[in-house]
């Protein structure tokens, strides 16, 4: 995943493409000539400083997509000095974009095709949320763990039907040497920590989507079972050398 495309504020001239979430190979931008701003009107406010509101519509630059998605969020218009070439300090007005929705969420990391859809179902309404409410896309994060378990057949519910902490399953998982493990462990405590938490940090969000993106490429991708597959031909050759 490309992490610095995901920020907290966007200049309005260097707004970021986002990966799209319909075809997974295109990046939406945003339409300049369909972005909407609304600016509060205060006699004595501070004339460096105005916030308002803002509304785009990006597109998929995919000519076999051409997915549509609206973003809007608060906008700021903030007076900032700079050093002209004389070398004398000027002001000049810039605009940032603060997202606080997107619909539909771009797509944050990639979701191997052969991933269940429960798991990938989880993961993808975590996109929607990355802005919205970080804390609740940690726990979808968390749901996926659930459901990865699941999978690997870990089940959530013990015979007589009582549920089973995320916890134990997890030690059940370690028992069976499953593949990222840790990986699965972070992400369930990073969930917890959304719950408890008024907000998750932007970063920690982020280094969850990445280490998630890293296991289920080996689960689910097939990476681990190609690079072995690599490793076992390279070897045989070296052992046909003379």
């Amino acid at each position: 995943m490309d992490k610095g495309i995901w920020r907290e504020k966007y200049d309005k001239n260097g707004f970021a493409a986002f990966p799209c979430p319909k075809c997974g190979t295109g990046k939406l931008r945003r339409v300049k000539d369909r972005t909407f701003e609304q600016w509060k009107s205060e006699a004595d406010a501070d004339p460096t400083y105005t916030e308002g509101k803002f509304a785009c519509f990006l597109e998929c630059t995919a000519g076999h997509c051409k997915a549509v998605a609206v973003m809007s969020g608060l906008a700021v218009s903030v007076y900032e000095p700079y050093i002209d070439p004389d070398g004398k300090q000027q002001m000049d007005e810039n605009i940032y974009f603060h997202p606080r929705n997107m619909l539909p969420g771009a797509q944050v990391i990639a979701v191997p095709n052969k991933t269940p859809k429960a798991v990938a179902a989880e993961i993808s309404k975590s996109f929607g949320l990355i802005w919205t409410d970080r804390s609740s896309a940690a726990n979808k994060l968390r749901n996926a763990v659930e459901e990865i378990l699941v999978d690997h057949g870990v089940p959530k519910l013990t015979i007589k039907g009582g549920f089973i902490p995320l916890a134990k399953r997890l030690e059940e998982a370690e028992k069976k040497q499953m593949l990222h493990h840790d990986t699965l462990v972070a992400l369930k405590d990073v969930g917890n920590t959304g719950s408890h938490e008024t907000e998750l940090p932007l970063k920690d969000l982020l280094d969850a989507y990445d280490i998630l993106e890293d296991a289920l490429e080996d689960i689910y991708g097939g990476r681990r079972a190609r690079l072995q597959g690599i490793r076992d031909r390279l070897t045989k050759k070296k052992g046909k050398a003379p």
